[in-house]
């Protein structure tokens, strides 16, 4: 009998309690105002934002581009959390990878702001983010793939789709997804894109 993660136990991955209640405002502030293309993100502008000084916000951080790599390793926790801790959970490559894409598209809906970040947008406001989210799609890319050869191994994949189509596919919902929130543009909802996929490229299409 295979047991299922519960989504409930994925989440826990996403928990921000490292983070000073200070520092989570001021990324959150952060991520607000890269949900607008405009905003030139400044010390000074994401005090105006949460309402404090600029010296409450170097309290918590020495510069911005500390705290970018701040909200870069929020991101790399949320995308490629669940690509790390789903494989321990169950060895169902359908469940695997619906579990990884719920993840992806619920992370993408509560931060329309990373969305636009996560395809490069805003990435010029601090020195080390353009290579830095290059390397992270590069990861969720790889270990997508090696999720995916795995299910080819189990004869999980339907007849005549390799590992790098059905990648290719998958990764393809992400960026889209990313592209509606970060420009506000109309999609349909994260299960139908998930039966699309399920159902071009998993033998067994939705599981249950």
């Amino acid at each position: 009998m295979v047991v299922y993660i519960k989504r409930k136990d994925l989440k826990k991955m996403v928990a921000t309690n490292e983070m000073t209640a200070g520092q989570l405002r001021i990324l959150k502030a952060v991520a607000t105002l890269l949900e607008n293309p405009a905003n030139k993100i400044t010390v000074q502008r994401i005090a105006q934002e949460i309402h404090v000084t600029d010296g409450a916000i170097y309290r918590h951080y020495k510069s911005k581009d500390e705290i970018f790599e701040a909200i870069a390793a929020y991101m790399e926790s949320n995308i490629l959390g669940p690509l790390n801790v789903v494989p321990k959970q169950t060895d169902v490559t359908a469940k695997r990878l619906e579990l990884v894409f719920e993840q992806h598209m619920a992370f993408l809906e509560g931060h329309p702001g990373l969305a636009r970040l996560f395809l490069g947008g805003g990435s010029t406001e601090a020195t080390p983010m353009a290579e830095r989210l290059k390397l992270l799609s590069a990861k969720v890319r790889a270990q997508l793939a090696q999720l995916l050869k795995f299910g080819e191994a189990q004869g999980a994949l339907v007849s005549g789709m390799t590992p790098e189509q059905a990648v290719e596919m998958l990764y393809g919902f992400l960026v889209g997804t990313a592209v509606c929130y970060s420009f506000g543009l109309p999609q349909v909802p994260a299960n139908q894109k998930w039966k699309v996929f399920a159902t071009a490229c998993l033998k067994e299409g939705v599981v249950g």
